[in-house]
């Protein structure tokens, strides 16, 4: 299934892996009932996650950086990418 907010960028056609929410819209959008609730909600299923990594051997999370794919230099970061492995070409 085509990802609609990959359109018209390098990750056109791709699956989405990752879920990003910019925390400073989720503040300006977002009522704070709403950011309550989702907080609640999103700590208990970062909880079973966490679990469930741990009894995978895995570590309990992982930290990212995000690179937003409009940026002037997102091809340069793209090769990087590739050179150690961490891009797949589309299928």
């Amino acid at each position: 299934m085509s990802e609609p907010a990959f359109v018209g960028t390098p990750l056109e056609g791709r699956k989405r892996r990752y879920t990003v929410i910019n925390e400073r819209d989720l503040n300006k959008y977002v009522p704070e009932k709403a950011q309550s609730d989702f907080q609640y909600e999103f700590n208990n299923i970062c909880d079973l996650i966490e679990e469930g990594r741990s009894n995978d051997g895995k570590q309990r999370y992982n930290s990212y950086i995000v690179i937003n794919v409009d940026e002037p230099y997102v091809d340069e970061i793209i090769e990087v990418m590739k050179r150690h492995g961490h891009w797949e070409e589309k299928k």
